[in-house]
């Protein structure tokens, strides 16, 4: 073999979905187990914990707190435990968790101000946790429908995906954002279903999401983009039910609306864009003294970024492409974005895998989805190689795609003009 067939060999292989299929799932469930070896023999002291929030020290939280602000039914006035900045969901997720707080005698949680203990009840822990697996299994089956290849392919590729550090993460947390994400998820792959049936199914998908997190309303520019009119009317209608209905449970019914938006704008006050999942907080992951005009300047860079995002999805020549620039979006604009944001990339990431050939620069958001993803924590130096670096590699490298796609847009235009 010369040197040149060597060289092309390798070019064939790096371009190939098939190299990024099992390049992904190699790495993701070897690292699940190295992290599940790790935990076993280190102990309750391993730092492998740490793939958690506080290494468990906050367990389900997420959950337990809503559960004890919505059991009274007047959760948009509830001062206990935490102020009104922290009951700012639309009622959807409290209607939910009012039922779940039907489980348990409220009155010592009351007393103690405290709802944290709550997952030590085994008629709740029970039932909460058949909940949970239910979503797991529906993410399962989602996944494995959507992700394209042989029968085994799609099993070990949505097994990989559950198996994931944002994923453990959100089941340790009991975020209502692995209900959101299957949403989404849903929309993104059967919006545009030749079948009407799946695409009211996903119109659904798309007001549940708004209706839980409110964030996904972005995702309506998939519609613009197709140019399905119908679809727009139906998703506002369908949003517009499940975000209003749910306030005729509470004490005051729709007067909660504006309350809501009050405690909303103080949570926002309350979460500052330098940690989770931000451009600021990366580029703060990287910078110990930073200038006193960055958080100003890094939230024009966002705003800017997330527009050209928007903008591209008209002219980006791939799916999977046009997903990722919408998911990022939702990750990095909130000023209140956690870890868990992060299971917004599942969706574009299955169309990225589903890719039978790439480009050379795609490898770099393969090692962004591996870093992303990977569930060992620690083993790398803390200060590099973590989802702020991967993160920040996506984001820069999809603008840099984004914009050449709008240019290339424009360059015919200016042309015909010349002629």
């Amino acid at each position: 073999m010369t040197h040149s067939d060597f060289w092309s060999k390798i070019k064939k292989i790096i371009t190939s979905g098939r190299f990024y299929e099992y390049t992904f799932i190699s790495v993701i469930l070897a690292t699940f187990l190295f992290w599940l070896f790790k935990i076993f023999y280190e102990g309750n002291l391993s730092e492998q914990f740490n793939i958690f929030f506080s290494a468990c020290g906050d367990f389900f939280a997420d959950t337990l707190n809503v559960v004890g602000y919505s059991s009274q039914r007047d959760v948009y006035n509830n001062t206990m435990y935490t102020g009104l900045a922290e009951k700012a969901y639309p009622p959807l997720t409290y209607v939910f968790t009012y039922f779940l707080s039907r489980l348990v005698d409220m009155d010592k949680y009351y007393a103690l101000n405290y709802f944290l203990w709550m997952y030590q009840e085994p008629r709740f822990l029970i039932i909460y946790l058949i909940f949970a697996v239910i979503t797991m299994i529906m993410v399962y089956e989602l996944i494995r429908t959507c992700k394209t290849g042989s029968h085994s392919l799609k099993i070990v590729t949505a097994a990989a995906c559950l198996l994931s550090a944002p994923m453990l993460y959100s089941f340790e947390r009991a975020n209502t954002i692995i209900i959101t994400m299957f949403c989404t998820m849903f929309f993104c792959f059967f919006y545009d279903s030749e079948k009407c049936l799946l695409r009211q199914l996903a119109y659904l998908s798309f007001a549940v999401a708004v209706s839980l997190k409110l964030t996904p309303a972005v995702l309506g520019i998939f519609l613009l983009h197709k140019r399905q009119w119908k679809g727009v009317v139906c998703v506002v209608i369908y949003s517009l039910i499940l975000f209003l209905a749910p306030f005729a449970f509470f004490e005051g019914g729709l007067s909660n609306l504006p309350k809501m938006l009050e405690n909303m704008q103080l949570n926002l006050e309350a979460y500052t864009s330098n940690e989770g999942c931000t451009l600021l907080a990366g580029i703060l992951h990287f910078v110990p003294s930073p200038p006193e005009s960055l958080p100003s300047v890094m939230k024009a860079i966002t705003y800017v970024v997330s527009i050209v995002f928007l903008a591209a999805v008209f002219v980006l020549p791939s799916k999977w492409e046009r997903m990722m620039a919408v998911s990022l979006t939702l990750v990095i604009l909130p000023s209140h974005s956690g870890y868990y944001c992060l299971l917004y990339l599942i969706p574009p990431m299955i169309a990225f895998l589903n890719e039978t050939n790439h480009k050379y620069s795609d490898l770099l958001f393969l090692l962004a989805i591996l870093f992303i993803m990977q569930d060992v924590r620690g083993e790398l130096p803390d200060n590099l190689f973590d989802y702020h670096l991967a993160l920040l590699i996506m984001t820069i490298t999809l603008f840099c795609h984004s914009v050449l796609a709008i240019i290339r847009q424009f360059k015919p235009l200016n042309f015909q003009k010349e002629n």
